[in-house]
């Protein structure tokens, strides 16, 4: 069975049989060299989206992933959108939140002109000109910051956190009202050409309690995945076994974690396709090509369906580190044990 990379990873994130395990990014794979390499920059990648495609095609055409991933911030896009503060980095450094702007439930105020934004078009034209670039070949990811880790963005961290044990009702209004942003722009993004959706809500063991998610966001997400029609991956940083559980109700195909849960454990508890988990900080940002190596076939052996890094990839990053994931993927099923070897 011969694949072309999308249908390989549109199949492996369904779980159906597929050739090798597809090799993806939901989330930046972007470091200076590849920045050099694609002659495609920061911060003009961000807000204009000629570069962003540029820049985003470089994850198939350079590092040779099955798919193209075209926002590089977290979050910042929407952020932006709303009237947060940006600062939109440099060549060195992705784009982070400034400050925020509410306070109360009744601050919030989604612009009627939200999609036609700078910032959220720039991610719509770019989607646009990679679907017309790569047509059926490449898979498209697309991505939104979900309620909860937008709440972060709008309210402050601290602020909203302390609000989940003083006030839970409040906390419970502004998701519902903060909800309506991923939904219209997923549907937007739909509409431009993605295949998949990363939906980003950081409601990790870091900072609150598991019970936090059935109590506060699990019904958000399971309409999320209702009403968006497209396969949707679930990213949440850090630990998260104790979680997983509730997760795997979401409704969602598939869960981006990362590499603080130990892999046999993980695969145990999800019932979800599982993206990851090479580490980001260590591994991929100053380690060997045999360290990526390693830990790609550890995740295979464990029954991780499609692989790439577990989060954001340092900026300063080795840029041969990425490429040796997918460079492991293929030494991997290229092994005369594994010939026929599929995921399903």
């Amino acid at each position: 069975m011969q694949l072309s990379p999308r249908q390989r990873f549109l199949k492996a994130l369904l779980g159906h049989e597929v050739d090798r395990a597809p090799v993806a990014n939901p989330n930046t794979i972007v470091t200076v060299e590849l920045q050099e390499k694609a002659n495609a920059y920061f911060p003009d990648a961000h807000n204009n989206a000629v570069i962003m495609a540029k820049l985003a095609a470089a994850g198939h055409t350079i590092c040779g992933y099955d798919v193209v991933f075209p926002v590089f911030g977290a979050g910042t896009q929407e952020a932006a959108a709303l009237g947060v503060p940006v600062d939109w980095g440099d060549k060195h450094n992705l784009p982070s939140i400034a400050g925020h702007i509410w306070a109360d439930v009744d601050d919030i105020s989604i612009p009627g002109d939200f999609l036609e934004k700078p910032s959220i078009k720039t991610v719509l034209d770019a989607i646009r000109i990679l679907r017309d670039q790569f047509g059926d070949e490449v898979g498209i990811i697309g991505k939104v910051y979900g309620p909860w880790s937008m709440a972060y963005h709008t309210f402050g961290i601290e602020p909203f956190l302390v609000n989940t044990i003083e006030d839970p009702e409040k906390v419970k209004a502004i998701l519902h009202r903060l909800k309506e942003i991923p939904l219209m722009f997923a549907q937007a993004q739909i509409e431009a050409g993605v295949d998949a959706l990363n939906v980003c809500d950081h409601i990790t063991r870091a900072l609150v309690s598991p019970r936090a998610y059935p109590e506060f966001l699990l019904e958000i997400h399971q309409e999320m995945s209702r009403e968006i029609p497209c396969p949707l991956i679930l990213h949440c940083c850090g630990p998260t076994l104790d979680r997983v559980g509730y997760f795997n109700e979401s409704g969602m195909e598939c869960f981006n974690f990362d590499s603080t849960n130990n892999l046999q454990e993980m695969r145990a508890k999800a019932k979800m396709v599982l993206l990851g988990h090479i580490n980001c900080p260590q591994t991929l940002y100053k380690g060997t090509k045999e360290d990526v190596r390693k830990e790609v076939f550890a995740a295979l052996d464990a029954g991780v369906e499609i692989i790439g890094p577990e989060c954001a990839m340092p900026v300063n990053g080795k840029l041969s580190n990425l490429i040796a994931i997918r460079e492991a993927v293929e030494e991997y099923y290229g092994r005369s044990d594994l010939m026929v070897h599929v995921v399903s």
